[in-house]
């Protein structure tokens, strides 16, 4: 009997997270557009991999129609210079040509400075091809720059490997580049990630937002390390009062271009959250299988944060301390429980 409560108790751990439920599948998160299709007419491919939008005779939106996440990095380009925001997914096949190479097909013969959105692992691929990085000037970041090298973290990228990038410069938050003609004001966005950055060309009132906001049914994801709600809700209402009703964004994952009303969407919900009043499941996702995370989600907006508390708490030293606290005591009672079921049991105890 005693082995048969062993078995019952291990099933039902092993099964929990199978049974929660799953809002979205990988293969229709983008909605009509299939992983391999274009999102729209004025994105052709241009090779086995790479789709290109040109938004306007200086503004390409460089898509990955089959990677798993539908990437988008764009090509800013201005009379002098040009400025690329994001590296790539990482998943073209070998021998395809890298970001740079398809960026430089554009940007003709000027200079090209990569600007990346953040440090996870889908959008820094091919950012060793590039000449160097411009990074945010921050305290964390400044840190670990040793001898103009900047060293992505397993941590930061949420993926296997280090990645050690060479810094060409560092740029503050609110600064101006200036393209020739043409200037983008960088932003650093916490929310998604603490190193985010949105990149605002004030002019032609375009904003290419990498993960901060984009618009896809896969769900806005504020569950990776670095994730805070409170930081993501302030930042959303400071991008609102900087931009206005006619702002085209252009988001990193999905069909690009959308309009400022899923950035007020993303606010609303997100104010929900901070202040109590969210009306959360518990799902699983795709992208990190095995957890119960939670969902606030109104309409085609979803938006994935940690269980039971918040990314700050629940990526903490201390949270980290006492579930492995908790797990080696689970460990411990397992193991006494596998022993005690297979004591042999004595005669007079029929």
């Amino acid at each position: 009997m005693r082995r048969v409560h062993l078995m019952i108790l291990v099933s039902v751990s092993l099964s929990l997270p199978g049974c929660l439920e799953r809002i979205v599948e990988p293969a229709d998160v983008f909605g009509d557009v299939k992983q391999g299709e274009t999102y729209s007419p004025a994105s052709t491919m241009i090779d086995d991999w790479y789709a290109v939008e040109a938004i306007d005779p200086q503004t390409f939106a460089i898509n990955e129609p089959k990677s798993s996440q539908y990437n988008t990095s764009y090509l800013i380009v201005g009379d002098t210079r040009a400025v690329m925001f994001d590296a790539g997914s990482g998943e073209r096949p070998a021998g395809s040509r890298s970001m740079r190479e398809v960026a430089a097909q554009y940007a003709g013969k000027k200079p090209i400075t990569l600007i990346l959105s953040h440090f996870h692992y889908d959008h820094i691929a091919d950012a060793a091809t590039f000449d160097g990085v411009t990074l945010l000037d921050r305290p964390d970041i400044r840190a670990h720059i040793t001898d103009q090298v900047f060293t992505i973290t397993p941590w930061e990228s949420v993926d296997m490997a280090w990645r050690s990038l060479k810094v060409t410069a560092l740029i503050a938050d609110g600064e101006v580049i200036d393209l020739g003609g043409r200037t983008l004001t960088v932003l650093n966005l916490p929310g998604h990630a603490t190193e985010s950055v949105v990149v605002f060309d004030r002019e032609r009132d375009q904003v290419f937002t990498g993960d901060f906001v984009y618009r896809h049914l896969g769900g806005i994801i504020a569950f990776a390390p670095g994730a805070d709600l409170v930081a993501y809700k302030a930042n959303s209402a400071r991008l609102l009062q900087l931009t206005n009703i006619d702002t085209q964004l252009f988001g990193a994952h999905g069909i690009p271009q959308f309009g400022r009303d899923w950035l007020m969407l993303l606010d609303r919900e997100l104010d929900k959250m901070v202040n109590g009043n969210a009306t959360y499941r518990y799902v699983a996702h795709y992208l990190a299988p095995g957890l119960p995370w939670r969902v606030q989600q109104n309409g085609d907006l979803s938006i994935y944060t940690t269980p039971l508390v918040d990314p700050h708490l629940f990526w903490s030293t201390w949270t980290l301390v006492v579930v492995a606290a908790v797990s080696l005591l689970a460990l411990f009672v397992l193991l006494r429980i596998v022993r005690r079921s297979f004591v042999p049991v004595r005669r007079s105890e029929l």
